[in-house]
């Protein structure tokens, strides 16, 4: 399994000159002074793929990207983590609860296993429970469209959401009543994650991919919306397109860019400053620096928040939250994801903030353990849970 990596059509690893200007990027330096990106490059250069196939670092690794941020080969790290994850995982040393959610994602559309009978009786469930507590329910009512043709927005969830976090899928809901927005969710496929690409599978990841568009084929909508979650939506923005070998046919958004594109058009109707405190904004690495998503988020906040601060660095450099990539999902991590990300705990109380939003469910997570570890005084949001908090009904 040697041979180039293929970082683009024109780049690979041999063109690193090994310059080192990656190493001080890198969140996981200290970590593990055995290894580095320039060290693990430089092991790939004299054929050392199998040893690094060995290696802790590669699972460490959030593939955030930072390392290689104005890296002047323009060479890409977290495909060559990718490469390495694919090696490791053909060799059987992949982390089985991953292996074992892509194989569940293939076979029952999510990562769970969860059924589609169950899941719509869950999304079902979820909203009567919401009608119950929503005082201001439009005249007909509160209700989950399920396979509805030719909705504007067919939503694909995160499973987090209709399984350890519930109150995100009705925080959604909320969202997409308070702006009357047409949408609907899939029975057959209900999960926007895509864990094939973390193992370096590319022919499952593919699959995956192909499934999603598929369906938003089947249900002729004319947007296929990604929740709060970082790598589902980048795959679907920036190689979705490439891997399938044809236009996709829909338009890709995130909720939150369909949020900032309701506040321009005036369907927003939020109250500014109701948010109180002081509010940061932690830039998901995929969101943020690999597709550039940077000032809707924060144009969001600062339409309902008192007081905005930045986090320093942010937006391309911003400090990864040491949980993507497969990081929180993977066992044999355990507390170390915690250890691993002091620079962005550190990073967060220098900024005196009070409540840090994020749109990314894996950095929800992994900032909301943070918070829970190390006692932070500061509560973790999503995007949108502050800007349904700011709705005026």
């Amino acid at each position: 399994m040697s041979g180039e990596i293929l970082i683009s059509s024109e780049k690979s690893y041999s063109d690193c000159f090994t310059c080192g200007s990656c190493i001080s990027r890198c969140f996981l330096a200290e970590s593990y002074p055995e290894m580095n990106p320039r060290k693990l490059v430089h092991r790939l250069l004299t054929g050392r793929e199998r040893e690094l196939a060995d290696s802790e670092f590669i699972w460490a690794c959030t593939l955030c990207g930072r390392c290689t941020t104005g890296c002047p080969k323009g060479l890409e790290m977290d495909a060559i983590v990718r490469h390495l994850r694919g090696i490791a995982w053909q060799m059987g040393k992949a982390p089985e609860r991953i292996v074992e959610g892509v194989k569940k994602a293939l076979e029952f559309g999510n990562n769970t296993g969860l059924e589609s009978a169950a899941f719509v009786d869950m999304a079902e469930w979820l909203a009567e429970e919401l009608a119950d507590e929503m005082e201001d329910l439009p005249e007909e009512g509160l209700s989950v469209p399920i396979d509805k043709e030719g909705a504007d927005v067919l939503y694909i969830p995160n499973p987090r959401e209709y399984t350890s976090n519930p109150n995100m899928f009705q925080t959604y809901m909320k969202f997409f009543t308070y702006t009357n927005t047409d949408w609907t969710i899939s029975s057959r496929v209900f999960d926007i994650t895509n864990w094939a690409y973390y193992l370096g599978d590319n022919q499952d990841a593919l699959v995956l991919v192909r499934n999603l568009v598929e369906e938003a084929r089947r249900l002729k909508v004319r947007t296929l919306l990604s929740t709060e979650c970082g790598h589902g939506f980048k795959i679907l923005r920036k190689e979705a397109e490439q891997w399938l070998g044809e236009p996709l046919g829909v338009e890709v958004l995130s909720v939150v860019e369909l949020a900032h594109r309701y506040l321009e058009e005036g369907k927003l109707p939020v109250k500014p400053g109701s948010i109180e405190g002081t509010v940061t904004y932690h830039d998901p690495c995929n969101v943020g620096r690999k597709l550039g998503v940077f000032e809707q988020p924060r144009e969001l906040i600062k339409a309902i928040a008192d007081d905005f601060v930045e986090l320093w660095p942010n937006r391309e450099y911003s400090i990864c939250c040491g949980g993507g990539g497969s990081v929180g999902q993977n066992t044999r991590m355990g507390q170390k994801k915690l250890e691993h990300a002091l620079a962005k705990h550190d990073q967060i109380i220098r900024s005196g903030a009070t409540v840090i939003a994020t749109s990314c469910q894996n950095c929800l997570s992994q900032l909301g353990d943070l918070q829970s570890r190390y006692d932070m005084p500061l509560e973790v949001k999503s995007v949108i849970e502050l800007l349904v908090e700011s709705i005026e009904t």
